[in-house]
């Protein structure tokens, strides 16, 4: 609730830190770092992007993971999901986490992923269990029609209408409903949201994270609420989409900047100086991410694409990873290492066509029929992995990137 802790905590650490660690470095070696380099995932993927618009000046590469650019916006939309979800059942004020989550069980999610995967997996020439061709995919399944709906009670192989409703609302992305304008994007249907990782966002981090994210920080004014987990229940329930989600704009005169404001990228799409001063952007994003949507991360990119006439990814290049979840897990090949690629772009010049990825496998969600050392190459957007028709699939090898048609 302090009002400079807001700034710092949104861009202000960096403008503050850099010149104190660039000295640092100074004083021990005598001389200034030749490159330096930003990088994280989630809230720290936001920070990257935040960096490469307000600083760039400071920094040669930036590796962007799962960015929650406009996080502000995403926990709106991880309360409304929890809203939605709140209309399926009776919620126990004794045990609220345990009510919502008999809404959708894990499995009926898996049940979503599988049929996902039987409308898509061939997309890309290989069945696999992987949808690489994501966008197709959304044209290709339909959750009112590929997935059953139940004539009787629940039992883990269909959906209610209501459910199909609700997952319908979700997946769509909030709106306001006079205007029906969209408060935040919308999420692709995956072959990763049955997953526990999946399954744990939309629930337990929705309900533990956000709305104290959204109440104390991201709203002006502050909006305190009992922290119990009832607290933050009638929170959330509290929050109107269309006439309270404004609080992410506003400002007064002890909060001078707000949440959207300190939080997001100045103009995420203008990377002038980084471009100009010859520094490299590398973002990665999983498809199956159920926090901070893909689509908002591939809109933005085609932002980028159209202010640079088609030629962005002479400076930055977006990598999709299928079926990857939040910043890692999922089903998909979550192994890999952008790093090295980056400096590579940065310091030699050597732009990365494509990033080895492989399994981890230690990953026990994994299906049986995985090879432990499958690997696939991720593609630069909007290219995709696509089978090349001949030799072992469990090999990145065997598949080579491809613009949809």
């Amino acid at each position: 609730m302090d009002p400079q802790a807001r700034l710092d905590y949104g861009y202000n650490a960096v403008a503050e830190l850099t010149p104190m660690a660039k000295s640092l470095i100074e004083t021990a070696y005598g001389k200034q770092p030749d490159r330096s380099y930003f990088g994280g995932c989630s809230n720290g993927g936001r920070h990257t992007m935040v960096a490469a618009t307000r600083y760039a000046d400071l920094y040669d590469g930036f590796l962007v993971g799962n960015p929650g650019f406009n996080l502000p916006k995403a926990a709106v939309s991880q309360v409304y999901g929890i809203q939605q979800y709140s209309s399926l059942v009776n919620v126990d004020a004794d045990n609220v986490l345990t009510s919502l989550q008999s809404s959708f069980t894990q499995e009926e999610f898996a049940l979503v992923s599988s049929k996902v995967a039987q409308q898509c997996d061939a997309l890309d020439g290989a069945s696999d269990g992987m949808v690489q061709d994501t966008y197709g995919c959304q044209d290709a399944f339909d959750l009112a029609r590929d997935v059953p709906t139940c004539s009787a009670d629940r039992d883990g192989t269909c959906l209610t209408a209501a459910q199909k409703s609700v997952m319908t609302n979700i997946m769509s992305g909030p709106r306001n409903s006079n205007t029906d304008a969209a408060i935040y994007s919308d999420f692709p249907y995956d072959a990763g949201m049955g997953t526990s990782d999946y399954y744990g966002w939309e629930f337990f981090m929705a309900m533990m994270r956000d709305p104290g994210a959204l109440a104390f920080i991201f709203s002006t004014a502050p909006t305190p609420y009992d922290s119990s987990e009832l607290g933050s229940y009638e929170y959330v329930m509290s929050l109107d989409m269309d006439t309270d989600v404004e609080r992410i704009y506003n400002i007064n005169d002890t909060y001078t900047e707000s949440g959207m404001e300190f939080m997001t990228p100045p103009n995420p799409t203008d990377l002038t100086i980084l471009r100009d001063r010859g520094a490299k952007m590398m973002v990665v994003h999983g498809t199956s991410d159920a926090v901070f949507s893909p689509n908002d991360t591939v809109n933005w990119y085609k932002g980028l694409q159209d202010v640079n006439e088609n030629q962005a990814d002479e400076f930055a290049r977006l990598y999709l990873v299928p079926g990857m979840n939040h910043c890692g897990n999922g089903l998909a090949t979550d192994r890999f290492d952008m790093l090295d690629s980056l400096v590579e772009w940065v310091e030699q010049g050597q732009a990365p066509e494509s990033i080895k990825a492989a399994v981890r496998s230690e990953n026990t969600e994994l299906p049986a029929n995985w090879s432990k050392t499958r690997t696939r190459p991720l593609c630069p957007f909007p290219k995709v992995a696509t089978y090349s028709g001949t030799g072992d699939m469990e090999e990145a090898t065997n598949f080579t990137c491809v613009t949809p048609k």
